[in-house]
């Protein structure tokens, strides 16, 4: 059983499931925290897709309507991996990434994931950037791995949507 509609412990938001009326406030706050890399995978046709799948895990915080955070991940049948989470700029750290991440294992662990993996970013110590002080703080640690990604593969990007 998973905790759809969960309470974020002392900030008066919800967690639920991402739903398609919901694109243009993740996109948003992607681009509020300078995370927004290329339409084709963070843009609202991508977003689409990923609601749609339903071996991926997009969730919402929510309060007062607005939402004010968000968690992307996906589960193949062996492994769950939490691609982005997101936050309002204005509301880290107040415990919602936190309780998205929590959501999120949650719900992997519901459908069957033996493990949850996260792309963090490492930037330099105290760089806003490296994120890897926040995975390791919720249970998360480093392995020698190296995430490769080639951004060419459709050619000349699109401007942005």
């Amino acid at each position: 059983m998973t905790r759809s509609n969960m309470s974020v412990r002392g900030t008066g938001a919800n967690i639920r499931r991402a739903v398609a009326a919901d694109i243009d406030a993740i996109v948003r706050i992607t681009k509020e925290n300078g995370h927004y890399w290329t339409p084709k995978v963070d843009g609202k046709d991508a977003l689409a897709r990923l609601i749609a799948r339903e071996s991926n895990v997009i969730l919402v915080s929510e309060s007062g309507g607005d939402i004010t955070g968000f968690i992307i991940g996906t589960w193949d049948g062996a492994r769950a991996l939490i691609h982005k989470l997101s936050v309002r700029p204005d509301l880290h750290h107040q415990g919602v990434g936190r309780e998205l991440v929590l959501q999120a294992i949650s719900e992997f662990k519901d459908m069957g994931a033996p493990t949850v993996g996260v792309t963090a970013a490492e930037g330099a110590e105290g760089d806003i950037d490296d994120s890897t002080g926040f995975w390791q703080k919720i249970g998360f640690r480093t392995i020698p791995a190296r995430l490769m990604i080639n951004f060419d593969i459709w050619g000349d990007d699109d401007e942005d949507q």
